[in-house]
């Protein structure tokens, strides 16, 4: 049997930070003349897995050397980090904080959705492996931890591939036309934001 859990909690709303902080924190130069990070999601996606294996009748080899099978493997697919902080140079409350909070939003669903995509790839890609894994092994926890490392190597690619698609669709909502488009809304709040950034 196999059992893929996604763990996916609402993301957190953090306290907000000064833009060039931010924007540090995005990866970027916190010395820029005008940061344009006024938004920052942050995801962090971890994976655990449990084997239990049963060793097959008559299987048994020379010197006692068993041959295991998985009997039931489970898969959790944890959201263990996953936030969304705003700049604290945002009008609170305003038009434009409401917009990079639209847009973050957006990176939000991003991360769930290809969290989701990725638990049903690898219920599929688990079962397969599940039917034709074997091991022999001294003993039965031996095999488990055969078993698990060998699943292990099976996951990488999976994850690696849920990276990919998770900077994808990253890359399709940060685009020279939304940035232009946020820097546009909203004027009253975007003059009070330039005041904000100017230290005034």
């Amino acid at each position: 049997m196999v059992s893929v859990e996604v763990v996916d909690p609402e993301p957190r709303m953090l306290p907000p930070l000064p833009a060039r902080q931010l924007r540090a924190e995005a990866g970027g130069h916190a010395d820029g003349a005008f940061p344009h990070h006024l938004g920052l999601t942050i995801s962090h996606v971890e994976w655990r897995s449990e084997i239990t294996v049963r060793a097959q009748a008559g299987a048994a080899g020379p010197g006692g050397v068993i041959c295991a099978v998985p009997a039931e493997l489970r898969i959790r697919l944890i959201h263990a980090e996953h936030a969304i902080r705003l700049a604290r140079e945002l009008p609170p409350g305003g038009c434009l904080a409401a917009e990079v909070l639209a847009h973050e939003r957006r990176h939000a669903e991003v991360n769930r959705r290809v969290l989701r995509e990725t638990a049903t790839e690898l219920r599929s890609v688990a079962r397969g492996w599940a039917q034709r894994a074997e091991t022999r092994a001294p003993d039965i926890n031996a095999a488990a931890v055969a078993l698990q490392q060998e699943f292990g190597q099976l996951m990488e690619p999976a994850l690696e591939r849920l990276r990919a698609a998770r900077d994808a669709g990253h890359a399709a909502i940060d685009t020279e036309e939304e940035y232009r488009r946020l820097s546009r809304v909203c004027p009253e709040d975007q003059r009070r934001l330039r005041q904000a950034l100017r230290g005034g």
